[in-house]
Parts: structure tokens; sequence; C-alpha cells
């Protein structure tokens, strides 16, 4: 049942992070297999965040801005290209996930941790 109603979700955002601004770490290359995976599922992407620093921090600027146009439920999911682009902490991630369902809102990640 819960499959079935991700399945059918309409409104994403992708959430892309990566930990330097050099040349070497590119958010585009998990932005773009994020695009084409929503696009499978005919999934229309209402917004991308990217962050550029560490996942030691829980308040990043995009990830802040993430948490508070969920509470407003402007979106059904969040996409991400693997959990640790997300979150480095068990904790943190577990505190999402309970966040995000209490809002009705899933997490998706494209790429197996």
């Amino acid at each position: 049942m819960k499959q079935q109603l991700i399945e059918a979700l309409i409104r994403v955002v992708l959430y892309a992070r990566v930990s330097t601004n050099g040349e070497r770490q590119d958010p585009e290359m998990q932005l773009a297999e994020m695009r084409e995976y929503a696009a499978r599922r005919g999934w229309q992407i209402v917004g991308e965040y990217v962050d550029r620093c560490t996942g030691g921090k829980e308040s990043r600027p995009q990830l802040n801005q993430l948490t508070s146009d969920a509470k407003s439920r402007r979106f059904d999911a969040v996409v991400v290209w693997k959990l640790d682009r997300y979150a480095r902490s068990l904790k943190h991630l577990v505190n999402a996930l309970a966040e995000f369902e209490s809002l009705g809102i899933a997490l998706r990640t494209i790429v197996p941790s």
C-alpha cells in the first residue's frame, strides 16, 4: 500500500549535497540522475536544493529551506541521490524521517546505500 502511495506522488523536490565548492565535486551529476529518476515516474519536480558543505552539519542553508518548505507542504516527496547526501548521522536521518512521516512526505533515494 505504501509503495503504491509513493508511486502515485506528483510533486517532488531534489536535494543534492557536495562537500566542497571545488571542481572535483559537482552536484549536477546527482541532480541529472535524480531528474531522470523523477521523469521516468512522471513526477513533477517543484524544487531543487543544493548545499555545498559537509554533511556533518545538521543545519545547512538549503536543507533548512527544504525543511521549512516541507512544513508548508509544498511537495509530496524528497528525492536524494544517496542517504549520505542528506544525513551523515543516523540520529539526523531518523529525526528527518519521523518529521517527514508526520507531514505525509516520502523520502526516496536512487542509489542504494
